[in-house]
């Protein structure tokens, strides 16, 4: 029998790839046990693919004492009172990125977890993911000398599923628009690559008439290493050939970085070419298992969590630095720890 039963709330996309890409691998460590959704056709939906039972009442849910997790795949400006309200309740949580939509309500997440003795862990693939991994290995090694700057870039167009409740393009009801929504992934990928950041310097704006809020934004960060780099952002763009997520660049060489095929190519004048395809192969897609296996893990007291609520709290200081910048036109300081 599994070790830990966990009710997801939230019925919507990213429920689905949780369920199916990491719930489903999961079966002798974590049971999908419940779900909770205000829409009773989407929770009796899920349920019924995992024998799960259904819940349109969140406080009913966790009145149940089997329940011993709860995984939020909400709209982001709900991420924190429904964490608060499980935390309250004696779950641990698993929340999607952002951990929340201002730092006082991430703090009060942090605080509450650490006050109770519970895990809060932020669902963020980018720690988890192998060619991420694996570059962060080859800068600590020095594969590449001495960090010269650092590149992160989500380039796009979001529609179809993303588009189909309306919070996500509406930054007055989501918390904030882009940014936001994908700035935490890809400080994420900054920090793992080049440290803390110290300072952020960022323009918004907006190019879509769908879209309420910033669909781009372009950072320039300043690592307290006194390294600097860049961070680009924009949905309103159709084209495919969008380049990597992530570019590494040292004294020696550099490191190209993404979730598609290549995803990890090492470039040095020594090696033959110029380059050496270190992983040709997209992720793949169970990177939501090795989530999902890490927070149980951590709840269950086995180990140390890799992607606690304060290395979200950490990703979302900087995010919402970049907007006070685009806000004041100065460079903004990331808050204190």
């Amino acid at each position: 029998m599994p070790d830990f039963n966990v009710g997801l709330v939230g019925c919507g996309a990213v429920a689905d790839w949780h369920a199916d890409r990491g719930y489903a691998m999961l079966t002798d460590l974590v049971r999908l046990a419940a779900v909770c959704d205000t829409r009773p056709d989407r929770a009796e939906a899920l349920a019924g693919r995992y024998d799960a039972r259904p819940y349109t009442d969140l406080a009913e849910m966790l009145a149940n004492p089997a329940i011993q997790g709860v995984d939020l795949c909400v709209p982001h400006h709900l991420h924190a009172s429904l964490a608060l309200q499980a935390l309250a309740a004696g779950k641990h949580v698993l929340v999607e990125k952002p951990i929340a939509t201002t730092l006082e309500d991430a703090e009060r997440m942090v605080a509450l977890a650490a006050q109770r003795g519970l895990t809060l862990c932020v669902s963020e693939q980018y720690p988890f993911s192998t060619p991420f991994r694996r570059a962060r290995e080859l800068i600590q090694a020095g594969e590449i000398g001495k960090l010269v700057t650092v590149r992160t870039h989500r380039v796009g167009y979001l529609g179809g599923i993303w588009m189909r409740d309306g919070w996500r393009q509406n930054a007055t009801v989501a918390g904030g628009g882009m940014l936001l929504d994908q700035g935490c992934h890809y400080t994420s990928i900054a920090r793992m690559m080049a440290g803390d950041v110290e300072s952020v310097a960022a323009f918004t704006a907006n190019t879509r008439a769908d879209w309420v809020g910033d669909d781009t934004a372009t950072l320039i960060l300043r690592f307290k290493s006194g390294l600097i780099g860049e961070a680009l952002y924009c949905w309103g763009t159709r084209t495919s050939d969008v380049g990597a997520e992530c570019y590494v660049y040292g004294e020696r060489g550099h490191l190209q970085v993404d979730s598609g095929a290549p995803s990890l190519v090492l470039y040095r004048p020594d090696l033959p070419d110029g380059r050496q395809i270190l992983i040709d192969a997209a992720e793949p897609h169970d990177v939501f298992a090795r989530i999902i296996e890490d927070w149980t893990l951590a709840a269950l007291g086995r180990r140390a969590p890799t992607m606690p609520g304060a290395q979200g709290l950490e990703d979302l200081r900087v995010v919402m630095a970049a907007y006070r910048s685009a806000r004041s036109g100065r460079v903004e300081p990331v808050a204190a720890s």
